[in-house]
């Protein structure tokens, strides 16, 4: 549970990186371009890591039926 918890934090870490990226205004975008670009990328990887681990480590749980 987790790992797949880590993951989708990872993923959305990712996503806010970038975005940051593509937000920073004109004098400093290409120095943010330069570390925000990559860090997503790094972040990216690690949550889908997490991630597929996370889904394929899981152990199933029954489910309890529903008899009445």
């Amino acid at each position: 549970m987790m790992r797949t918890v880590t993951g989708a934090i990872l993923l959305t870490a990712a996503e806010q990186c970038y975005a940051h990226a593509c937000l920073v205004p004109f004098p400093h975008h290409d120095a943010a371009a330069q570390v925000f670009v990559p860090a997503s990328v790094v972040l990216l990887a690690l949550g889908l890591v997490f991630l597929v681990w996370g889904v394929l480590t899981e152990p199933a749980r029954p489910r309890a039926d529903k008899a009445g």
